[in-house]
């Protein structure tokens, strides 16, 4: 009786580990999404990576309804950005 009661433990277990994929995030195309946008980091001789550490951080997303047209405004700050890049 012992023998039957592990194989049927066996077997629950071996059926009842099975582990479902979860993903919280995917990649969406900018065709998708309408947002096109590359923080691109140009390192020369006096701007790398030993003299600034914190531009290959970057600058964060931040999301709200600032215009209040009950749509989320996305702000993609950009790092490396010449003085006209509005």
């Amino acid at each position: 009786m012992n023998k039957y009661i592990f194989f049927l433990f066996l077997i629950v277990f071996f059926f009842s580990c099975k582990k479902e994929p979860t993903t919280l995030f995917s990649k969406l195309d900018f065709t998708d999404t309408g947002i096109s946008f590359k923080n691109e980091l140009t390192e020369t001789h006096t701007y790398n990576y030993f003299t600034y550490p914190y531009m290959y951080l970057g600058g964060g997303v931040s999301t709200g309804d600032i215009n209040n047209d009950g749509l989320e405004d996305i702000f993609l700050p950009e790092i490396w950005c010449p003085i006209n890049c509005i």
